[in-house]
């Protein structure tokens, strides 16, 4: 491409913003910058300048941008906001940092498949492997590896959002909602489904960890466990990323294990009620307070009933008590008259704490699996910034529950009751 002086100026212009922007540039001046000798070489000679080449640190590779395609930039370029290390915006543009979970669909999307742009109402949304905006961005950041293990301009991808004019700019609310959009439209289309990441240097916490931590930090795994079908589950939920996802997968846990609890409770008492003098058996009444007996027990496989036989069975709430949510905690202070829950808290006192969590954890799983336009809050629900403590909470309660499986007799395991 055959560039006039203007335009090479301008390219030095840019060039020195980028100078100024990223500290990491300071010492490339003269690979940046076109000295009054070289724009007249360039004139006199009509040479053709292909690319604008910039080496982000960390990468092999330079990347490069056609001169009138950065120049076109430029206002972008000037004006860069870093929201957080997820989200960039500038002037007509927003760039949401994405990942796959799977190391390998990455390599697949990159190397295979070229995903479109699509747009909606004039707003154009692309997925972009390399930008110049978020390798600045990364660049500012100092997020990359000083042995070059980790770059700034190929390891991320980003969402691209282009706007036409200002005026037709979405406030962040709407934006994030055609995100989601795209997101979907990807996964449907592709098979691929991307999640918001954010620009971050992996290498750091190999490069920071302390020996000594790590020394102190090491524990010995446990005795295995019979292998159980909850162990699955309690893995899925590990690696879900979304909090109320991960929430519902470790409520699948308990779940999973709610019929042997009221299995136990059925057995327990009918056990007692045929502990009964032998003449009672002689007695109608009798004979018919044992149908009633069953019956009441059948129904309590409710899902609602199911779970509060888990949380009265099949964990201790007394030691997992303050990992729930603080609203949560209030409502069984509140209720029960205690300012804690500890192993002399009267024993009714400790069932009605369990029927109460168990309640509202059970509400919460039903606003998060029903569609919310036909779902109707009760109040007794958890708020949306409450999933990461209650997933706290959730992942212990579904690990006590699946050592608890492991140690009941083989009469009362699922495999042999079905």
């Amino acid at each position: 491409m055959i560039l006039n002086k203007e335009q090479l100026l301008k390219i030095n212009e840019i060039n020195n913003f980028i100078i100024n922007y990223c500290e990491y540039f300071d010492d490339n001046e003269e690979e940046f910058i076109f000295s009054d000798e070289r724009i007249e070489e360039i004139i006199d000679e009509e040479e053709d300048i292909e690319t604008i080449d910039f080496g982000f640190p960390g990468e092999e590779e330079y990347t490069s941008i056609e001169p009138t395609e950065l120049i076109e930039f430029e206002s972008e370029i000037k004006s860069i906001k870093i929201i957080n290390n997820g989200l960039i915006k500038t002037n007509l543009r927003s760039y949401y940092i994405v990942a796959l979970t799977d190391s390998e669909d990455e390599y697949r999307l990159r190397t295979y498949h070229e995903i479109g742009m699509s747009s909606l109402d004039g707003i154009k949304v692309n997925l972009v492997e390399q930008s110049i905006i978020v390798g600045l961005v990364a660049t500012k950041l100092k997020e990359y590896d000083r042995n070059e293990y980790w770059g700034t301009a190929n390891q991320y991808l980003a969402i691209e959002v282009i706007y036409e004019s200002v005026d037709k700019k979405l406030n962040d609310s709407n934006e994030l909602d055609l995100i989601n959009s795209y997101i979907f439209e990807v996964a449907d289309s592709s098979g691929f489904a991307l999640n918001f990441s954010e620009i971050r240097n992996p290498m750091d916490d190999y490069y920071d960890y302390d020996e000594e931590e790590e020394e102190n930090s090491s524990s010995g795994l446990r005795e295995l466990e019979p292998y159980n079908e909850g162990m699955n589950l309690f893995v899925s939920a590990v690696q879900i990323k979304d909090p109320e996802l991960k929430f519902l997968n470790f409520y699948k846990v308990l779940e999973h294990f709610s019929p042997i609890a009221v299995n136990i409770e059925a057995n327990e008492l009918m056990r007692k009620k045929l502990d009964a003098p032998k003449s009672s058996f002689e007695d109608g009444d009798y004979i018919r307070s044992i149908f009633e007996l069953a019956n009441s027990m059948r129904d309590k496989f409710n899902d609602e009933d199911l779970i509060k036989a888990s949380f009265n069975t099949c964990f201790d709430i007394v030691s997992l008590f303050k990992k729930l949510p603080e609203s949560i905690k209030k409502k069984i202070k509140k209720h029960i008259g205690a300012t804690e829950l500890t192993y002399s808290t009267d024993k009714q006192k400790i069932t009605t704490s369990c029927n109460i969590a168990s309640k509202i954890i059970y509400k919460t799983r039903n606003k998060v699996v029903h569609a919310k336009s036909n779902f109707t809050l009760t109040g007794e629900e958890i708020t949306s910034s409450e999933f990461n403590e209650l997933n706290n909470f959730m992942k212990e309660a579904s690990s006590q529950a699946i050592r608890w499986y492991s140690r009941q007799p083989n009469h009362l395991k699922l495999e042999i009751i079905k």
